[in-house]
């Protein structure tokens, strides 16, 4: 942190294959001052950006979460809070400065918030509004329907804001919930899911410690990352299910800062993967 990092109201993170980290950035409240902020591999401190994707050709308003692929394709859910229609905006390996997206991709996107892409290219994307997970073909550009959808009672969403996904494809999604009958939690559903899929784990309860759950990640090893709104990040053993108690709960700290944010707080801890016991 600190003034040379461009940091402005940042809310999500992702890292590419070669370690470098990737910022979304919220900025002031006009579009033009959105950014994603580009650091090289375990930049630290009040640290300069190697490059950063700011201006008025990049499509950028109120980004909100970000992933990258193993090409180096940046992609990015936009809400655009007061302005047009949501938008998932998609850069090129190397993106800088002013850059036009690639490809701007909008249809069945309501309040997006977490973002992962498959090794296929299909895009999935959390929509909070819409209580549901949309999913988009790879090469998709312009007005889509998505080629799937996930939502309905049977699969349990009610605010989704976190998404990753696993080697053989199973999707992890956070739920923020609405108190009972419908808790905080993660839900777990099958690769090529779709329409009102039910979920083959759910991980919810008290003894969970989720409460207003939004970022999510995975490590190599299987475990479950979950970045809350009650400033924790919690930590769950490979095939959790039901009402777990997490493996370790990692407090905000003045040098963590909060844990508030679609990916931020996740990826951050997932680099220490190795230093929370199996």
């Amino acid at each position: 942190m600190g003034s040379r990092t461009g940091l402005n109201n940042p809310d999500a993170v992702a890292v590419d294959a070669a370690g470098d980290i990737y910022v979304t950035n919220f900025g002031a409240a006009t579009p033009a001052t959105a950014s994603i902020t580009i650091y090289a591999p375990g930049a630290t401190g009040d640290a300069t950006p190697t490059a950063t994707i700011a201006g008025s050709n990049t499509g950028l308003s109120t980004p909100q979460g970000i992933a990258v692929d193993a090409a180096g394709t940046i992609y990015v859910a936009n809400d655009f809070i007061g302005g047009p229609a949501s938008r998932i905006t998609v850069y090129a390996p190397g993106a800088s400065g002013n850059a036009t997206p690639d490809r701007s991709i909008s249809g069945g996107l309501d309040r997006p918030r977490g973002i992962a892409v498959d090794a296929a290219g299909n895009i999935y994307v959390a929509n909070e509004e819409a209580d549901n997970v949309t999913v988009y073909a790879a090469g998709a550009n312009g007005l889509t329907t998505p080629i799937a959808r996930i939502e309905g009672l049977n699969s349990g969403l009610f605010a989704p804001s976190g998404v990753a996904l696993d080697a053989a494809g199973n999707l992890y999604v956070t739920s923020i919930g609405s108190g009972p009958p419908v808790p905080a939690s993660v839900r777990v559903f099958a690769s090529g899911a779709n329409f009102d899929a039910t979920p083959t784990v759910v991980i919810a309860g008290a003894n969970t410690g989720l409460f207003v759950p939004f970022a999510m990640g995975r490590d190599a090893a299987g475990r479950i990352y979950v970045a809350d709104g009650n400033n924790t990040v919690t930590v769950y053993p490979a095939g959790a299910s039901g009402d777990v108690t997490p493996l370790a709960t990692i407090p905000a700290t003045s040098a963590t800062g909060g844990f508030h944010g679609y990916g931020l707080a996740v990826h951050t801890v997932l680099d220490k993967a190795d230093e929370v016991d199996p």
